[in-house]
């Protein structure tokens, strides 16, 4: 045979080779995909069933929030229609991951009746239950949840990481809610209430153990950079950035803390980047520069802890 006409033998066969290859793999995509869908459908009557059976009491038959104990709890439960979720790795007012939400029915929310689920339901029921509070909110039939933040290696703990966090919970003015001494008694604290008019407690950070979202660094960090959804607490990732001249007016500190603790303040906001220096830090340096105060934060906020 001339070589020509084995180069075209040899790129029929490949052809056709690849032809075969291509439908086997549309087949088999195809018999997955109903196998999926089956199974999907599987795992949502099965979500249905055990949240009738868990979670209906409390969020309602069609997840308002409305259940027959929703008013004897002090508070309304979470209304799965509104797709808001407090606890999320996603940015600000965006929805929660799969993972965000299995977080939650497996740990519960400290704090409220909303319990941990790790020992009563198996994670094939976490799973299936999600995928049925999931359906209950148009949001998610529109895709998938934005990828989670970053979250960084947390600092070495210092004495000086402390009182640096001290200063930067009275710039970024959480003592106007949580109080001067972290305790949820703040002057904006009474008036506060959530995104549909209920009313909403500062949270205290001498209590041990009662942190919504969890406790450990790392959750703390989470709630710090993407907020509550729906309550009064935002996302601070904006605010971290501050220059020492953002701060100029000391009337508010002067009525809440002592002339020695402003001198305090004053004195680290000298030492911090003006506006100008901010602007010509690389991304890299200003990125180090919000995590290394987030971490302060975090670690004066653990401070507050009553022993």
């Amino acid at each position: 045979m001339p070589f020509v006409q084995r180069i075209d033998a040899g790129l029929v066969s490949r052809r056709v080779a690849v032809s075969l290859l291509i439908v086997a793999i549309l087949v088999l995509a195809r018999r997955t995909g109903q196998g999926a869908a089956m199974s999907s459908g599987v795992d949502l009557e099965r979500g249905k069933k055990i949240y009738r059976q868990t979670c209906l009491e409390c969020h309602g038959p069609a997840g308002r929030g409305d259940g027959p104990k929703a008013k004897k709890l002090g508070f309304r439960p979470r209304d799965f229609k509104l797709g808001a979720f407090k606890c999320r790795c996603t940015p600000s007012g965006q929805l929660p991951t799969d993972d965000d939400l299995l977080r939650v029915v497996t740990r519960g929310m400290p704090g409220t009746p909303m319990p941990s689920h790790e020992k009563t339901l198996s994670l094939e029921d976490r799973h299936a239950v999600i995928l049925y509070i999931k359906s209950l909110s148009p949001g998610f039939a529109a895709g998938s949840a934005l990828p989670c933040i970053s979250i960084p290696d947390p600092l070495p703990v210092t004495p000086e990481l402390v009182a640096e966090g001290k200063q930067i919970y009275r710039i970024m003015s959480c003592w106007k809610c949580h109080g001067v001494a972290g305790r949820g008694d703040g002057p904006a604290s009474k008036g506060l209430k959530d995104d549909w008019g209920n009313p909403i407690n500062a949270y205290n950070f001498t209590l041990k153990g009662k942190l919504k979202c969890g406790g450990d660094a790392r959750d703390f960090y989470r709630t710090l950079h993407t907020g509550m959804t729906g309550s009064p607490m935002p996302s601070f990732d904006a605010a971290f950035p501050f220059a020492r001249d953002s701060v100029t007016n000391f009337t508010a500190f002067q009525g809440a803390f002592t002339a020695a603790e402003v001198q305090d303040l004053k004195g680290y906001l000298q030492r911090q980047p003006d506006k100008a220096a901010l602007s010509y830090l690389s991304p890299k340096a200003s990125q180090q520069l919000v995590e290394k105060r987030t971490w302060a934060l975090i670690y004066y906020l653990r401070s507050l802890l009553l022993p």
